[in-house]
This record gives C-alpha cells, structure tokens and sequence, in this order.
C-alpha cells in the first residue's frame, strides 16, 4: 500500500476521534482485483490461481496486515474484510478471509472484524446454495482474540439488489434461517447494507427489519445504505433509479423536493436507534457499557 493510498484511507476516520462514533473500513471490490472498469462484476477473483493476473490469496492477507497496523491504534475503526464477494467457490472465500484475518491479528491489531460471506453476502441466502452455502463455511473462520462478527447484506425488493421502488421480500422470513445458523454457531451479526425507499410497504418493511435486528441478539449493528456528500442528488438505494437523494442530511431530490433523509431516514430509521448506544471503549462482539448521550 501507498503512503498516498494509506492516507486517503485514513482522512475520514478522524471524525471517529472526534464523534466517538464507530466507523467501518472495507476494500469496497467484490473479492476481485486490478479491473474496476464495470465493478462488480470486472477484475480477477482475489486467490485465483487459474488466472495469472489475480491477486493471491497472501497478497490480500499481506494487504490487510498493512492496512491493520495503521489502524491498530484507533479502537473505533471495525474492520470489514471485503464488500460483497460473490460467483466464485466458497472454499476460496473463506481462504481469502482467513488470510485476511491471519494479517490483521499477525500485525497486533484488535479490532473488531466483520467476515461477509459469499453469493454477495445476502441473509435471505445463506443456508441456500448447496455445498456451496455459506453457512457450510464462515463458521470455521479462526479468530484468536474471538472478535470476529458475519457480514450481512439484506435488501428488501424482488432481487434483494436494492435496486428497486417496490419492498416485497419479508425480512424476518428471509432472515430466518441465518439468525438460526448465527445461534447454533454462537455468532453475531452486522447488517452492513439495507435500505428502502419511501412507499408505504417499505417503510412496513424497514420497521419490521429493524424490530427483528432488536428482538434477535445475534444482531449486534447495523448500517443503512447510504450517506456521504459523494451522492449529491442520486440515490444509492432502491428507487429504480430516480433521483431522490441520499441520507446525507442536507441532501435533496433532483427536482429540489425532499430527499430519503427527510423521508425515509428522520421518520423512520433514526427512530429506531436505540436510546442507549456504546460511546467508548473498543468496538466488539460482546459490546461494551452502553450510555445516552
């Protein structure tokens, strides 16, 4: 890594030293590598030994040892090893995400980790695919400091992409079988990708979601997608590509009107943020002394 590279890397997360706010870091590549020209679905698998322009399997662990040590000394920085890795065989994800996990305890960091698993890390697939469903494999992920948790993503329309207007997809039924499979293995979870537009079923929908995260303890965070100034007045999520800005606050539709903050976040996600959050001390799978604020 860069010395440019890691301090672009680092700028954002001196708002968690000032915020006590948690913030999380991941190489946002689909556990691919050296294309990013039609991302997510360019570049070479990550380990591929096949392909002779991939990165390896120790190249990405070496990767995240490097990113650790200049983050080993900030306990608000979570560590989410890779967005949304998916068409390629379980079996190299998991030695992808162990290397990655090797590197990062290996360079003295104790931050909390977050593992996605493959088939683009969704909930509702989880036990789903055969031999190749993950819960046949992230469970035999080795953390010596046991501060590990599963990455989750869980759209609710009709291709769980969140591409779309429409909410259809039950959240506590699609969620049933990883929530099962995350108790059986002592796990927890971090829903790292949700959203949903302003339709009455989606705002239905993202209050069950929600309520379900809260009444299922194996649920221990969660965050929606997306924020930041980047948008401007596109929509990240689920909107079958119109315009209605982010949750950015501030941030408007293209036509002027209101954005997803005024409609979706102020009304209905921030109402579900709990009174008392963990303010200090380092980020973890057992939590820590929860406060207001």
């Amino acid at each position: 890594m860069s010395q440019r590279a890691a301090a672009a890397a680092a700028a954002p997360f001196t708002i968690t030293d000032r915020s006590s706010a948690d913030a999380i870091l991941d190489p946002h590549n689909y556990m691919r590598y050296n294309n990013p020209s039609s991302q997510p679905y360019s570049g070479s698998v990550i380990g591929n030994t096949s392909d002779v322009t991939a990165a390896t399997t120790a190249q990405f662990g070496a990767f995240w040892g490097e990113l650790a040590k200049r983050f080993a000394d900030n306990e608000k920085v979570i560590f989410g090893l890779m967005n949304e890795p998916h068409d390629m065989p379980s079996a190299l994800n998991l030695a992808n995400l162990q290397s990655a996990i090797d590197g990062i305890r290996n360079a003295g960091a104790k931050n909390l980790i977050i593992a996605p698993g493959n088939s683009w890390s969704g909930g509702h697939y989880w036990t789903k695919g055969g031999s190749e469903a993950n819960s046949n494999w992230i469970q035999k992920l080795v953390d010596p400091l046991k501060n590990t948790a599963v990455d989750i993503h869980e759209y609710l329309d009709e291709d769980f992409s969140g591409g779309h207007t429409a909410c259809t997809q039950d959240p506590a039924k699609n969620l049933a079988g990883v929530t099962a499979w995350l108790k059986e293995n002592k796990l927890k979870a971090f829903i790292t990708e949700f959203g949903g537009s302003n339709t009455t079923g989606c705002v239905t929908m993202l209050n069950d979601l929600m309520d379900y995260m809260s009444n299922n303890e194996e649920y221990i965070g969660w965050t929606a997608w997306a924020a930041g100034p980047f948008w401007g007045s596109a929509s990240p999520c689920c909107t079958d590509q119109k315009q209605f800005g982010s949750f950015e606050p501030g941030s408007k539709a293209a036509d002027g009107g209101p954005s997803l903050y005024d409609t979706i976040w102020l009304p209905v996600l921030s109402k579900k943020v709990p009174a008392k959050l963990q303010w200090s001390g380092p980020a973890s799978v057992n939590g820590g002394e929860l406060t207001t604020r």
